[in-house]
């Protein structure tokens, strides 16, 4: 009985989580280019421009515990300027521009996942795709879960879609986080860590360490990302991207409480799913990123954030 009660209690904190519209963002590739292309265009203010701009999906990740998981991506997706009010230095600042770029009440996010977001309807297209699919209709998924893995699938495809463009795109993924300033993940407990000591019922010194340890395991992965996305050959960084992708449907799954069925292998389905994404979004994406990157720098500049 306890362990239903956590299960539902953790399905209640991920419903509302991922209901709401900064569940997930444009991919880390797409957050990428976005920001290549805004505010300092060389040298390491560009880059910790770029892994900053990613950055705030530092929590989306923590299925482990939804409960910490929900409140950080909110605060980082909607209190965003608490980052750039305690960046004081240039490459905090950096940092925090990137940060607040990606922002989900008027930022890159703002366009994704806004009501009638090109992410929302590219992912209900992508879902009624995968209902004609019988390994997909296995999973038993109920709608808000399956739009919600449509999301990401469309985001991965995008992603990939950005690296026809920009062929240098996973390098700069990597060299973003391979030299981001040392002060992102002190910026962020500087920005979040005391409230979330309170919210969570917990000492000072664990929401520090939470916050950078899951800092530490987000920029981890975000090379290996950016590694898949390095590969000439588009089959074969679809494949990685797709067992990645798989490895965390797992995690996803679980902190629903939903068992996938015996002997269920997910990679394939997420091929399938990534290819299909790519597709439905091939002839619009370059359109509605430029028109973002505008949209973002407008308001940037209107919102006074510069440095």
């Amino acid at each position: 009985m306890k362990n239903k009660i956590l299960v539902t209690s953790a399905a209640i904190v991920l419903a509302l989580f991922f209901s709401s519209s900064n569940a997930f963002s444009w991919g880390s590739a797409t957050h990428a280019f976005i920001d290549d292309y805004l505010g300092k265009k060389r040298g390491l203010k560009n880059v910790n421009e770029i892994y900053g701009g990613m950055a705030p999906d530092v929590f989306n990740y923590m299925f482990d515990n939804p409960f910490y998981m929900g409140y950080l991506s909110n605060q980082t997706h909607n209190e965003f300027m608490k980052v750039w009010e305690k960046a004081r230095w240039r490459r905090e600042k950096a940092l925090a521009y990137g940060f607040v770029s990606h922002n989900d009440k008027w930022g890159a996010d703002y366009t994704a996942h806004s009501a009638e977001g090109y992410i929302i309807a590219k992912a209900e297209v992508l879902k009624g795709i995968l209902e004609g699919v019988p390994e997909y209709r296995d999973l038993g998924l109920e709608d808000p879960v399956a739009l919600e893995v449509s999301h990401n699938l469309v985001e991965a495809g995008i992603d990939l879609l950005i690296k026809r463009i920009d062929h240098m795109i996973g390098q700069k993924i990597i060299s973003s986080a391979l030299l981001r300033s040392p002060e992102f993940p002190f910026l962020l407990v500087k920005a979040y860590a005391k409230d979330f000591s309170q919210y969570a019922g917990i000492s000072y010194l664990k929401a520090v360490n939470i916050i950078i340890s899951t800092e530490r395991e987000f920029r981890k992965t975000t090379i290996l990302y950016g590694q898949a996305l390095t590969q000439q050959d588009e089959i074969m960084a679809i494949q990685l991207i797709s067992e990645q992708m798989a490895e965390l449907s797992e995690s996803f799954f679980a902190a629903y409480g939903i068992t996938l069925p015996p002997g269920t292998v997910l990679t394939p389905l997420v091929s399938f799913a990534i290819v299909k994404s790519m597709e439905i979004c091939a002839e619009d994406f370059r359109q509605e990123i430029l028109e973002t990157i505008n949209f973002v720098n407008q308001q940037l500049n209107s919102n006074e954030i510069s440095y």
